[in-house]
């Protein structure tokens, strides 16, 4: 037998056993014939061998919970952007997707990830709508009969993130005939529990659900992990107290590592790889946090062919710099090289845009960003923001009006108009205030509007939340920054969700929008990402959509004038 490729002098991470050894492995067939500590033995041939001279060798990153859209790529662009970093295989929520096209956003994911050299695997969003038509207008729907027709196809694994959580646990949805077929079908069945404990979690969890992503505390990822959850720790639940948590669970095993969502310009600095060197600077072992991002992983979606290198398993691994760190020299996939140097080496393929769920609003007037309200001062209730996530909390307090448009004079806590209309049809819009946010110059709008992707805009001053919006609605959608004469646009051409240009140029049009909202005097972590979850109707406390102001946690809409 010769083997395809033999490395030899390799450090080979054990994910099994948190160690790392000097071995050698041998590839065939795009498996790991051989993984062994030691000398290579007599006897042992190949057509090709390389001495990697010590350089460690890891299994490749698994991420089990995330969304490619949020990336703002196609599939084949967002292959390209995460093999140079190490991820070797995604499960996607194609959430966004799918509530502006229903069942054609969850098919387009699978048909156009086909064949990357990214394997692709695919929850089906559970909430399309996210909530009810009483709370936002939507697009997209998913029913049960979806499920069970969707989960036949060998990528889809999972249920995607059951998002309205207080609707299900209090029985008052028809989530439960969707998690049934899923649950008929082998899926697993996913969470989304950003403020449930004691029992209101346990009825939530007794339908069947066995994961949560969210905002994690100690408290929290200790309760959930007694509940039998499998804990996904993304980026902002990674500090001190959370690895310190981690660290002393006798079992690790339901413990992973998750991006969920990273915006184009992060991900240019990395993916999966980024949390495992944040874990590793938090005290986190550097072996066992790639075993969070790696073999628990692939343990979790059940598949048995990746996540480790052992024998018999995918030849999917990377080949890490010099250093302590996880950075990616190369990228392998099934024994082929797919990355490296920063660079990807497969020549992916343009697939065809999906049709549907265009923005086709009639053009946007004054009078849709007038609040019906008679001059002078009035009690309104008003969002409050904070400057590190996404949560919003309601705050009464009296606001001067001048013919239908809001008055804060001089203020160094600026109010902010926020704007939700429907993608399509000539309804009214949602009208909001917030202050915290710190806009005082300029405008932002986006058809990237989680989860209905309705048409958001976000400003201080009502002629520029007027061109950008405009703006957008000329050009079939996108992202919008407008501040008098300086219009920046970021094209989102399919779905006027995602793009099919290469990352660096969709980072680099996101990133002069959000630069541009930095000097209009944002301060807040990640800017767009805040503005772009603004409009969800399950994200704590109060947001905004296309009826108004939603009160997440008791699911109802709130006036704006008490």
């Amino acid at each position: 037998m010769t083997l395809d490729l033999l490395l030899t002098g390799a450090t080979i991470f054990d994910v099994a056993r948190s160690r790392t050894y000097a071995g050698w492995l041998g590839i065939r067939g795009g498996r790991f014939q051989y993984v062994e500590e030691g000398e290579v033995p007599a006897g042992i041939d190949a057509v090709e061998t390389r001495d990697l001279g010590g350089r460690r060798v890891t299994p490749g990153l698994i991420d089990a919970h995330m969304h490619i859209e949020s990336s703002l790529l196609t599939p084949r662009r967002f292959a390209e952007a995460v093999l140079p970093h190490g991820t070797t295989t995604v499960m996607t929520d194609p959430h966004e997707l799918a509530n502006v096209l229903g069942v054609v956003g969850v098919t387009y994911t699978l048909d156009a990830s086909e064949g990357l050299p990214l394997r692709v695997y695919v929850a089906v969003p559970s909430c399309v709508p996210a909530t009810t038509a009483e709370l936002e207008t939507a697009l997209g729907k998913i029913d049960a009969g979806d499920v069970r027709r969707l989960a036949a196809h060998p990528r889809v694994l999972a249920l995607g993130e059951v998002m309205d959580y207080q609707g299900l646990a209090a029985g008052v949805t028809a989530l439960p005939s969707l998690i049934t077929a899923a649950q008929d079908a082998g899926l697993l069945i996913e969470g989304h529990t950003p403020t449930l404990g004691g029992t209101v979690l346990s009825d939530y969890t007794a339908y069947g659900i066995l994961s949560d992503h969210t905002l994690s505390t100690p408290e929290k990822l200790l309760e959930q992990l007694t509940k039998g959850y499998t804990v996904m720790l993304q980026e902002k639940s990674l500090n001190a107290e959370v690895v310190r948590a981690v660290l002393e669970l006798p079992d690790r095993s339901r413990v992973l590592l998750v991006t969920d969502d990273v915006m184009p310009n992060r991900l240019e600095g990395g993916h999966l790889s980024r949390l495992v060197n944040l874990a590793a600077d938090l005290g986190w072992p550097l072996v066992d946090a790639v075993a969070a991002a790696s073999l628990r992983p692939a343990m979790y979606l059940g598949l048995r062919h990746v996540g480790i290198l052992a024998p018999g398993r995918a030849a999917d691994f990377c080949v890490l710099e010099a250093g302590a760190d996880f950075q990616v020299n190369e990228t392998w996939v099934a024994g082929q090289p797919v990355a490296r140097q920063g660079q990807c080496l497969t020549k992916t393929v343009p697939f065809p845009a999906p049709a549907g769920g265009e923005l086709t609003r009639p053009t946007i007037d004054a009078a849709a960003l007038t609040f019906a309200v008679p001059d002078g001062s009035h009690l309104t209730n008003v969002l409050r923001a904070n400057t590190r996530n996404t949560f919003t909390v309601l705050e009464p307090q009296q606001v001067t009006f001048d013919q239908g448009w809001p008055q804060d004079g001089s203020s160094d806590d600026v109010l902010n108009t926020v704007a939700v209309f429907t993608r399509q049809g000539s309804g009214p819009p949602g009208l909001g205030l917030l202050r915290g946010f710190g806009l005082r110059s300029g405008a932002f709008a986006s058809t990237l509007a989680h989860d209905s992707h309705n048409l958001l805009v976000v400003g201080r001053s009502r002629q520029d939340m007027l061109a950008a919006a405009q703006l957008l609605q000329r050009a079939g959608g996108g992202m919008a920054y407008v501040h008098g004469e300086e219009h920046l646009h970021l094209p989102l051409a399919v779905a006027a969700l995602i793009s099919d240009a290469p990352l660096a140029d969709v980072a680099r049009d996101f990133e002069a929008i959000e630069a541009a909202l930095r000097r209009g005097g944002v301060v807040h972590l990640n800017p767009v990402l805040f503005l772009t979850i603004l409009p969800l109707t399950v994200s704590p406390q109060v947001k905004v959509s296309d009826r108004g102001l939603v009160d997440v946690e008791r699911r109802a809409l709130l006036p704006l004038f008490p």
